[in-house]
């Protein structure tokens, strides 16, 4: 077992409570714990949130990235609700607000520790590959504002090359951003000028060197003196197809090593295709409607949609409506038979196991701490 904490206190208390029945490794910043991932089995981490250097949030997606099916067990001594929903969403398998007690401590371990798939133990143990280096990571986008579709879609479309974190609003987007640390941001202004100006100075004042593309029709923003002070790599004037958004996002990341996966390359019928989902992802479609409106033949649609996505047009619905509910269950309190029907499942059941087949999680885990609030 893995323990990352930069407390020595809290190392201390969790040698008296484990070391009787594992071995405990203990290390105190996020970079080591990658390096004893790679060097040596591990079966379980206990992961701090709040850590110097790296925050536990950035090294639980690398780790994540290193070693997917290895459980995590996030701690911290504040506990928030969005904190909360964002260690799930990136692939926490529990969460422990310290001061805890040690049944509940153990409780956690045993749960996280029998929902573990079996596994080779060279899938952890890998040396790095030289391309990796010691310290890889991936790039991390941020979408902040705009519909739900729009948010979705292009989260879908990107989440095999980068890590996408999205939200609706830009009170939010700033605790995003402050937690996710990205390295790119699309901003969808809107109707909220003002709102999205506070967004891009509280940005450029934290992490000036992240390149952002703003979705806009304000004219102050296209004045380039503004672009180059908030390092605005472009203003682009709604409406943008999925495809020129896609491509202009490639283009500021310069895709490399840090992609966990092929950029996508979207031809016009596929970007047509991904923007009318992104509109009507609520409705009954099928392939063969898609195909009329864009106007091409389901057949071809169906081969160039898998070829530039790697999704047939079934599962890329699927995936944006998981998506959207991911969405609202994070930042609404809206109800779940309300929420499955805006998003078009049939009922709470389909759009229950649905859920739990893509994310490998109940709606409810996305909702973990509301209560409290």
């Amino acid at each position: 077992m893995l323990v990352v904490d930069d407390d020595d206190g809290v190392r201390e208390a969790l040698h008296l409570v484990l070391d009787a029945d594992f071995e405990v490794i203990v290390t105190t910043h996020g970079r080591a714990a990658l390096g004893a991932i790679r060097a040596q089995r591990v079966d379980l981490v206990l992961l701090d949130i709040l850590m110097p250097d790296v925050d536990g949030l950035e090294i639980l997606q690398e780790i994540k990235a290193l070693a997917p099916d290895l459980p995590v067990i996030m701690m911290t001594a504040v506990k928030t609700v969005r904190t909360t929903v964002a260690a799930m969403k990136l692939g926490a398998t529990d969460y422990l607000t310290k001061p805890f007690q040690e049944e509940e401590l153990l409780a956690a371990i045993r749960g996280a520790i029998g929902q573990r798939p079996a596994r080779p133990a060279a899938t952890v143990e890998r040396e790095p590959s030289p391309r990796e280096g010691p310290s890889a990571r991936t790039h991390r986008l941020l979408l902040v504002g705009g519909d739900p579709g729009w948010r979705a879609t292009l989260a879908v479309t990107l989440t095999r090359a980068v890590s996408v974190e999205m939200t609706g609003t830009f009170v939010d987007g700033l605790n995003a951003m402050l937690r996710f640390r990205p390295t790119c941001v699309v901003l969808n202004v809107g109707r909220s000028p003002g709102e999205a100006g506070r967004f891009l100075g509280a940005l450029n004042a934290q992490l000036p060197a992240c390149p952002v593309l703003v979705v806009s029709e304000d004219p102050y923003l296209g004045a380039e003196p503004v672009w180059e002070n908030l390092n605005i790599r472009g203003v682009l004037r709604p409406p943008v197809s999925s495809g020129d958004l896609v491509s202009r996002i490639g283009a500021v990341l310069s895709p490399g090593s840090s992609m966990t996966g092929p950029w996508p390359q979207l031809g016009e019928s596929v970007t047509r295709a991904i923007d009318h989902l992104g509109r009507h992802f609520d409705e009954d479609l099928t392939v063969d409607a898609i195909a009329e409106v864009i106007e091409i033949s389901p057949s071809h649609l169906a081969h160039v949609f898998r070829a530039e996505t790697g999704l047939s047009v079934r599962d890329y619905l699927t995936r944006l409506r998981v998506t959207i509910v991911q969405d609202l269950l994070a930042s609404t309190d809206e109800k779940l038979e309300s929420v499955a029907a805006r998003v078009g499942f049939g009922d709470t059941s389909h759009l229950a196991h649905v859920f739990q087949r893509i994310t490998g999680r109940p709606p409810s885990a996305y909702r973990r701490g509301y209560s409290a609030v």
